[in-house]
């Protein structure tokens, strides 16, 4: 198994290797690949970044515990994001061009008739903190999944998974992220087929697996706990807030022009539903298998199922596409990080080609540093950092789209109010549980918003 893994792993990793070829010397083709990215990559890029640790790992673990209720949070979320993709997709892509902007962060600067300076430094520092986050979750998914399989110490996967980033990012920027993205969302998809496949036949078939998730909760079969209408209003936030994302959005800025946006669409959202019930079901089945224990982690109800259906080759391929899809979606978020960095914290980098790739270093020694010490739920990880960012973002980009000018002031006072209310919501008063932190933080930034249009009106009314 480890032989195979180190071939696959080598030969997956080679590919984003060989981007190099076609990449320029260039800020711009380092971090949006010269605007010339086909639909299909378009698609199966922000399908693998969007999906690798957190569905192999985090929806899986999802299912596991809760069984169909991981069910609504997958449609919930897909609806969510379909949203997210019909307000913003060629929106963002025409903005994007038309202002010049080579970041995420600056475009949200510059949506409305006026540059918003400080907005784009808040959001770049925001990006920096939170995609480092996320980033981290991917090393942990990694560190996790070496330790489970091989033994290896979790930190030694951690490095390797860093360095991986590393040539990734260093040999050609985000054209490498895109090369490896769509072989790996086929990897992901072709796992997965095979993973049910092979569980369905092990435990006799689907009938069988549901009656024994009755039997062993009644809850796991039942959709409409009393939980039902907040995680599916959580999730559907959840969808949405790919807006605040700079590591997806900048796929829509790749794009040759905005008739490829809408058949991007149409393909990542045929294999996202795909791959997002596949690996529910995956859950499931290993919930069918394998007791639930206190020694059991249900995130590594995937690679445990590998280990118990197929053989040490196939898992080894497996593994190899997994621990690279990973690091194909950490290579996103890393890229978006570093170009907040060097483009919006330190401007003297601003138009250097050699110290944009020094930004992407310093990223990645945050990252690692993340990894080692936070929460390794893998999830969880990702869930704090994208529901911080969609509060802070979010609802700023989405009036702007509708065509509302706001000032900067009150631009900046949305970001840092919703940021500041999704992490109390989570931290100071505990109830994410109960709901997703995302909505209060997003309602917030609106609630200002609101307020100070109507703070404006008032203003303007002449006196009696």
């Amino acid at each position: 198994m480890l032989v195979s893994f180190l071939f696959f792993f080598c030969l997956f990793t080679g590919i984003g290797m060989a981007s190099s070829l076609w990449r320029k010397n260039t800020i711009e083709d380092y971090f949006l690949a010269s605007r010339n990215i086909p639909a299909w990559l378009v698609a199966l890029s922000f399908g693998a970044t969007i999906s690798s640790g957190a569905t192999f790992i985090g929806f899986a673990g999802l299912a596991y515990k809760s069984g169909l209720l991981a069910v609504v949070s997958v449609a919930a979320l897909t609806i969510g994001d379909y949203v997210g993709w019909r307000i913003a997709g060629d929106k963002i892509r025409s903005k994007a061009q038309e202002r010049k902007a080579h970041t995420y962060p600056s475009l949200i600067g510059k949506l409305g008739p006026k540059d918003h300076p400080y907005v784009t430094l808040i959001a770049a520092i925001l990006t920096i903190i939170f995609l480092g986050t996320y980033c981290s979750a991917q090393l942990v998914t990694g560190g996790k999944i070496g330790q489970a399989l091989f033994g290896w110490n979790f930190n030694y996967f951690v490095v390797i998974g860093a360095l991986v980033l590393l040539a990734y990012c260093w040999s050609g920027g985000i054209r490498a992220s895109i090369w490896t993205d769509a072989v790996q969302s086929l990897m992901i998809l072709i796992s997965l087929i095979v993973l049910i496949v092979a569980g369905l036949q092990e435990i006799g078939g689907f009938g069988t697996m549901w009656q024994t998730l009755t039997t062993l909760d009644q809850n796991l079969t039942d959709p409409f706990q009393f939980i039902f209408i907040p995680v599916f209003i959580g999730w559907f936030a959840f969808g949405v807030a790919i807006l605040g994302q700079p590591q997806l959005m900048v796929r829509h800025m790749v794009a040759r022009n905005e008739r490829d946006i809408i058949t991007a669409r149409r393909i990542y959202f045929l294999w996202r539903w795909i791959v997002l019930m596949l690996a529910c079901t995956s859950g499931m089945i290993a919930r069918v298998m394998i007791p639930s224990g206190e020694n059991f982690d249900p995130e590594l109800s995937i690679p445990a199922l590998w280990e118990d259906l197929l053989s040490p080759v196939f898992v080894g391929f497996l593994l190899a596409g997994l621990f690279s899809a990973t690091m194909s979606t950490a290579d996103s978020l890393l890229l978006s990080a570093s170009s907040a960095l060097t483009q919006h914290i330190i401007p003297k980098w601003r138009d250097s080609y050699m110290l944009a790739r020094f930004g992407t270093v310093f990223v990645i020694i945050v990252t690692i540093s993340i990894a080692m010490v936070a929460d390794r739920g893998v999830l969880k990880l990702v869930i704090v950092a994208w529901n911080c960012l969609g509060s802070a973002l979010v609802p700023l980009i989405l009036v702007q789209l509708f065509g509302q000018i706001i000032s900067q002031k009150t631009a900046l006072t949305m970001m840092l109010a919703g940021l500041t209310t999704a992490l109390f919501w989570r931290y100071g008063l505990g109830w994410s549980k109960e709901l997703m932190d995302i909505i209060p933080g997003m309602a917030v930034g609106f609630i200002i918003f609101g307020a100070s249009k109507i703070a404006k009106k008032r203003t303007h009314v002449p006196a009696e």
